[in-house]
């Protein structure tokens, strides 16, 4: 079996990993990850869960590099976050024999991100891959409402990343567009599981999927059962090498 190698760096002082494969086969993969996503000086989220480990992995086992950043923790789609993930793009390409258009792999609140990041730097990205995506803010704020712990910390998350007073956060997420500001018609796969997640999949997923035949750039969308990571690491893989195809 192929070894991997993971090596740590910093970008504007957020801790990042590169998990580098034995024998690259020339892609990279930026993963934006959800409110649980961390990384430190010395391990990170996907080090320290099983699964989540097992799926870098296999991906690194297949030739790909792979790479992710603290990201400013629960980001929330701030332009901060696609504004550090583009200056670690440049750090990355620079340090790694890479294939200048990277894939995606953005799970949770990182499909905020990786929505912006598609429409800003659509040329830099060859495709994007969601695991149950959060595309509105203000979709997850009214789904969060009625729990009002959680929306306390919801709406303190909000005004921390988009450095707002608590009115203008609350005028801020009644008035998100979300996906609809940022149109893209990169190559996209949805992967949405049935059950534990906070996201919808009728008002996210599938509400994505709609825009995008709107935009007339038909996305694929699957329902994913309860299970682990081993499998959907060869379904991400199998996405991604079908659009390797043009270099």
């Amino acid at each position: 079996m192929s070894k991997t190698t993971h090596r740590f760096i910093k970008t504007n002082d957020q801790h990042a990993i590169i998990h580098l494969p034995e024998q690259p086969n020339g892609f990279a993969i930026l993963i934006i990850g959800d409110t649980n996503h961390y990384v430190t000086n010395q391990t990170s989220s996907w080090l320290q869960h099983p699964e989540r480990r097992k799926f870098i992995e296999e991906l690194c086992r297949h030739g790909y590099t792979v790479y992710y950043s603290n990201l400013y923790g629960r980001h929330w789609g701030n332009d901060g976050s696609v504004e550090l993930l583009h200056r670690m793009y440049h750090t990355i390409l620079k340090q790694e024999i890479i294939n200048s258009r990277i894939h995606v792999f953005a799970e949770g609140m990182g499909a905020l991100s990786a929505v912006k990041w598609m429409y800003h730097h659509g040329e830099l990205t060859r495709s994007v891959s969601f695991m149950n995506p959060c595309f509105s803010l203000k979709v997850h704020a009214e789904a969060v409402m009625e729990q009002k712990l959680f929306y306390k910390q919801f709406h303190r998350e909000i005004r921390k990343a988009y450095d707002m007073s608590e009115d203008e956060a609350t005028w801020f997420l009644l008035k998100d567009k979300g996906m609809y500001d940022y149109p893209s018609k990169v190559p996209v796969k949805i992967w949405h599981n049935m059950q534990g997640t906070p996201y919808s999949f009728i008002k996210h997923s599938r509400a994505f999927e709609k825009f995008r035949e709107d935009l007339g750039a038909p996305i694929s969308l699957t329902l994913q059962l309860p299970g682990g990571r081993y499998d959907l690491a060869n379904k991400v893989k199998n996405f991604y090498q079908k659009n390797e195809l043009e270099l």
